[in-house]
């Protein structure tokens, strides 16, 4: 897409002014935590995309671009925030500049601003994956499954799959649940119809015989099959000469109803209802003794149904502007947090569906018993029965929420508890008062019962052949969901398997490239299933494990690393032209960094790399390797200047202007910050020996004298081999003496006989006096250095490992042979 040929900060994070060329090469940016580098990724990031990753994102909730990417002093104009960069488009060989300020985030000036820079920075705007820290790149490697999927489908700009994915599945459970309730009314129908004829579990010939003794008794033809054609009571009305109706108040079909409702009301103390109410209760309680797994479930529901409206820069919910990108990986990662009370979610849906069956049952059941008390003469007082209908539809729809809204948790405990307690005793007085009524009633003759049972018959199995479509039109629905489920994740595999394929063989070869010296073999292998992905590595030939397995956390950064490019890669192809990798590979230990840099160069020679480590050394040896060609040093950090950058002119420059203003403290923990920045350069390049620490730090006094022993040895090194050659020993010499005339002059050789010249002390010195000591160090550190302007960088030994065999720059201007002739 594009590179980098300038940049400007203006007080933006903790950077107050910083303006660099970086000439569209790749760049180094090296200093101690706390010092500002970010600050650079981030202005990066702002002015191509318009966000900052590290404001947004899990666990950010009180943060925004717009309040704290100003720097502090300018947080209420932020106007002044704004960041400038000159860029280059390969594959238009045209240059633009872009200027973005805070208070305007979401839209940036350009320069010309045209439908072609204007395309560029759209797609700048969608890629923000050229920006990474390890925080990010870690994500690859050591997450789950799913999330692995999750991330690296964003990356490869396939996010829209897992959404359809989801969507599909809720389909699918929904027309499952359909059928599983279809099923049982259908099983109800079925029950209720074989009950009115008699039988308990009958076969077709039994239905037909217990239809046909009814029809005999009135002298009607009797009916060969139970097909939608032949009415089970075709003829009674033309027969008998009456009505198609039965009887305004029916004895039989009172009596029949409300033994069913009796039924329904005793049914909580069957084992399939007890059973379905103890594993409610224990899956609500599971939640409610779990107030932090009660609070996931909770939000759930709502950040999935966020998760559906998310369409532009700002939460669906409450409007607060958001990265889209940033806002979908943040609610993903809050889904993936209850991924442990899914368990116990889908206990409690097959637990409450057979509850919320028997409920809806006494409802229907409940609501015929109160027409046969209305139809009574004189009518029953059916008030207790809808009042109890109406509380039951009330407890059935708790339960039916309650698997989807874990807020009525509270509501459906209640529910349950009902569920088998005692009938209202005004209940009881409706049912006792129908039963009375119908106690009172003459039972029919033969013929009256006949009719009425084939009517009552007829209207049962209706019932019974609706319910039966509805059943097979449910057995469809859900038979068709799942198989679009099963084909869209066949499908969707088929096409990431390909995907991952030409992914794990770029991540190997990767892999294998920075580890040839003890994994050439090694293999990777992404494994994708329906929303998932698996990643294994092979361990040195012992199989195949996860990442975080067996290998250390270098080799997991690597791997990483790896990762990321083989993506990126994959989704930018010749795109690729910016990676921006913040402390990425600080973990990877010394004995691979040549190769990381060699792959770097070698596999991504288009794409200008800007890094960014807390280590002087890394950035030197990047830059002695080539990868990077220009390079930036920050030695400290304050809020009123911003990052202290460490170049020789500015160094120097810096003391004298302490100096000029009488501030001898401020100018002697320069020079000493300096001194132990370059300090640790000088100890890596000329293989000094220091005194390992086991935390880490070391100061000057640990540095520095070790330093000069070493550069004393190099020079005596650097004679003695010219003087057994015969070629150049002046030099050598003259390069000895002039160094041991310079160390004098620092008193650094001094330090430990006496107090009053060591760094220790120099605060107290006057500034004539400092300005000397400055003055001695800045004249030893230039001979330690090359002296072409352009290259300027520290004398080094090669090769960096092994026999030493020249101490060298490398533009070549100075080149010491260290190897003494052969006796």
């Amino acid at each position: 897409m594009i590179q980098i040929e300038e940049i400007e900060i203006v007080e933006f994070r903790g950077i107050r002014h910083l303006k660099r060329a970086l000439g569209r090469k790749s760049f180094g940016i090296a200093g101690p935590n706390g010092t500002g580098k970010s600050g650079i990724v981030d202005a990066i990031e702002f002015a191509l995309t318009g966000n900052i990753t590290r404001l947004g994102g899990a666990g950010t909730a009180e943060l925004s671009v717009k309040a704290h990417a100003p720097h502090v002093d300018a947080n209420k104009k932020p106007e002044k925030a704004l960041v400038r960069l000159k860029v280059y488009v390969p594959s238009l060989k045209k240059s633009f500049a872009i200027e973005r300020t805070v208070k305007n985030a979401g839209t940036a000036e350009l320069k010309p601003s045209n439908t072609e820079t204007k395309a560029i920075l759209a797609q700048l705007e969608t890629h923000p994956e050229f920006a990474l820290s390890r925080r990010e790149i870690i994500k690859y490697v050591l997450v789950p499954a799913g999330k692995r999927s999750q991330y690296v489908q964003e990356l490869l700009r396939l996010a829209e799959l897992e959404k359809v994915r989801m969507s599909l599945q809720r389909v699918a459970n929904d027309a499952k649940r359909d059928q599983v309730r279809t099923e049982a009314e259908d099983r109800r129908t079925k029950a209720d119809f074989f009950k009115h004829l008699g039988f308990a579990n009958p076969k077709k010939s039994d239905l037909l015989d217990g239809v046909n003794a009814r029809r005999a008794v009135l002298k009607l033809e009797p009916i060969t099959d139970l097909a939608p054609k032949n009415a089970l009571k075709a003829g009674v009305n033309v027969e008998t000469g009456q009505g198609l109706q039965p009887p305004k108040f029916s004895k039989l079909g009172a009596k029949g109803d409300l033994e069913l409702f009796m039924q329904q009301l005793a049914a909580p103390q069957e084992a399939a209802i007890a059973g379905g109410k103890a594993d409610s209760v224990t899956a609500l309680t599971q939640l409610t003794n779990d107030p932090a797994l009660l609070k996931i479930v909770k939000q759930r529901a709502l950040i999935e149904r966020g998760l559906e409206l998310v369409e532009e820069d700002a939460c669906p919910l409450c409007d607060i502007t958001w990265d889209v990108a940033l806002l979908t990986e943040h609610l993903h990662e809050k889904i993936a947090k209850a991924d442990a009370a899914a368990a116990i979610l889908q206990q409690l849906a097959v637990a409450v569906e057979p509850l919320v069956v028997h409920l809806q049952a006494i409802m229907r059941e409940a609501g015929k018993v109160t027409e046969w008390c209305e139809k009574a003469t004189p009518p029953i007082d059916a008030a207790p029965l809808r009042a109890y209908a109406k509380a039951v539809s009330g407890d059935r729809a708790v339960l039916d929420k309650v698997v989807r809204d874990p807020a009525a948790i509270a509501d459906a405990l209640q529910a349950l508890g009902r569920l088998d307690a005692p009938s209202p005793p005004e209940l009881l007085d409706a049912t006792n008062g129908l039963t009375a009524y119908i106690d009172t009633l003459a039972d029919p003759s033969k013929e009256e019962e006949a009719k009425e049972f084939l009517i009552v018959a007829q209207e049962k199995y209706d019932q019974c052949r609706k319910t039966q479509r509805d059943l097979t039109d449910a057995m469809q629905q859900a038979e068709t969901a799942a198989a679009v489920l099963s084909h869209y994740g066949m499908v969707s595999t088929t096409i990431l398997e390909g995907i991952y394929d030409k992914v794990q063989k770029d991540f190997t070869d990767y892999y294998s490239f920075i580890n040839r010296d003890d994994e050439a073999k090694f293999e990777g292998k992404l494994s994708p299933s329906f929303g998932k992905l698996a990643f294994d590595v092979d361990f040195y030939g012992r199989g195949k494990f996860p990442p975080g397995a067996y290998h250390s956390e270098g080799h997991q950064d690597g791997m990483g690393l790896c990762l990321y490019l083989a993506l990126v890669k994959h989704t930018l192809g010749d795109g690729f032209t910016l990676a921006v990798l913040d402390d990425v590979l600080m973990s990877v230990d010394a004995g691979h960094r040549r190769e990381v840099c060699a792959l770097l160069k070698q596999k991504f020679p288009n794409t200008q790399f800007i890094l960014t480590t807390h280590d002087g050394v890394w950035l030197k040896f990047m830059q002695s390797e080539k990868l990077v060609q220009g390079t930036l040093s920050f030695g400290g950090w304050t809020v009123d200047s911003g990052p202290q950058v460490w170049n020789e002119g500015d160094v120097w420059s810096q003391i004298q202007d302490y100096l000029a203003k009488g501030n001898v403290p401020t100018a002697a923990g320069t020079l000493r910050r300096y001194l132990e920045f370059a300090s640790t350069i000088l100890a890596d390049n000329l293989r000094a020996r220091i005194e390992y620490h086991g935390n880490g730090q070391y100061d000057l006094g640990d540095l520095w004298p070790s330093v000069l022993a070493a550069w004393k040895a190099r020079l005596l090194e650097a004679r003695d081999s010219a003087a057994s050659w015969g070629k150049n020993v002046q030099d050598a010499e003259t390069l000895q003496v002039e160094s041991k005339k310079r160390v004098a002059a620092t008193k650094s050789e001094e330090w430990m006989i006496n107090k009053a010249v060591h760094y220790n002390a120099w605060a107290d010195l006057q500034p004539t006096e400092f300005s000397a000591v400055a003055t001695a160090f800045q004249g030893l550190l230039h001979l330690m250095q090359c002296p072409n302007s352009d290259c300027g960088e520290f004398l080094c030994v090669s090769p960096i490992k092994g026999d030493k065999e020249v101490l060298r720059c490398s533009c070549g201007t100075v080149s010491l042979n260290l190897v003494p002739k052969k006796k």
